[in-house]
């Protein structure tokens, strides 16, 4: 890789010489960034639960269902975005950034009428803007890592009128970036951990295998815990492996119930962390005892959902 820590290198350097018009509009600062957040995909009225943006960004090039994520926004966002030339789309990867492309604006295409989710009104309106993606930038999609800024610079839909550090430029696309800190700071949604899980990334399954301990899973809605324990020869990743299988109970009585009501329900509202790390070859009854202590202190079978 190239660009790595002490690079001067910026971001209008690394993009300048490869389209003649897109120079001309940095120049005369015609051009917007547009950072995509990892979150629910909702395309046409149509949530894509099962896609994250780097999925989206490696999977649907050619069918045009990546782009029409970058075209789709509220009136308001629209109405500002038609002011530029170009725009150069971004997905959000942590605190930074990953280039995902160079797109040319071309005006409003079309609108249409989805269903809300504020329960004050039935439907809102989406505004698709056309747009052509640039194939000079391809060869650079999904591999350069940009520094967005702090807080101030966290806009999301921006004008191009400063400049962005280049952290990194990968040798291959990055499929999606979820660093791993510490077993303390874990912390995933549901849709983080099946991609983890899909995708084999190597980091996180070597750490979570290298490892069993006690884990829990917090329920966003209403603050509800449930509390269980890993103790075999995949560790903590072969454990949260079933979960991913299962989509999101694990095989857990109450979590089964849950989502046989509601096959979203993990999607929207689980997350995972972990409590406590062992050795792989700890015994199944101090596994199971330090589980029953944790479920103890934290009321989870009066409170929460375990069940025994």
């Amino acid at each position: 890789m190239i660009g790595n820590k002490g690079s001067t290198l910026s971001l209008r350097e690394l993009l300048s010489g490869k389209d003649a018009d897109f120079d001309k509009a940095m120049t005369d600062g015609k051009v917007q960034l547009m950072r995509l957040k990892n979150i629910a995909i909702t395309i046409d009225g149509q949530v894509h639960k099962d896609k994250n943006l780097f999925d989206l960004f490696l999977n649907h090039q050619n069918d045009g269902l990546f782009e029409d994520y970058v075209r789709e926004h509220t009136p308001v966002n629209a109405n500002l975005l038609i002011q530029a030339d170009y725009v150069i789309a971004f997905v959000a990867d942590g605190k930074h950034s990953r280039f995902a492309g160079v797109y040319q604006v071309l005006g409003e295409d079309k609108r249409i009428k989805v269903l809300s989710e504020d329960p004050k009104k039935k439907y809102e309106e989406k505004v698709f803007v056309k747009v052509l993606r640039l194939r000079a930038f391809e060869p650079l999609g999904g591999r350069v890592l940009v520094d967005w800024g702090g807080m101030a610079a966290q806009r999301w839909l921006q004008w191009f009128r400063g400049d962005k550090i280049v952290l990194r430029i990968d040798e291959g696309i990055i499929r999606m970036m979820i660093p791993f800190h510490s077993y303390n700071d874990v912390l995933l949604s549901f849709k983080e951990l099946k991609n983890l899980i899909d995708t084999d990334n190597v980091e996180w399954r070597d750490k979570l295998k290298a490892v069993n301990g006690i884990y829990g899973i917090v329920d966003q809605s209403n603050g509800k815990l449930y509390v269980g324990s890993a103790y075999g020869n995949e560790g903590i990743w072969g454990r949260w492996k079933v979960y991913v299988e299962t989509n999101g109970h694990g095989n857990n009585d109450m979590l089964v119930e849950i989502i046989n009501n509601n096959k979203d329900y993990a999607w929207d509202h689980f997350q995972w962390f972990i409590l406590e790390t062992f050795p792989l070859n700890v015994t199944d009854d101090y596994a199971i005892q330090r589980e029953n202590l944790y479920k103890l202190q934290f009321c989870t079978r009066l409170f929460g959902y375990n069940k025994n």
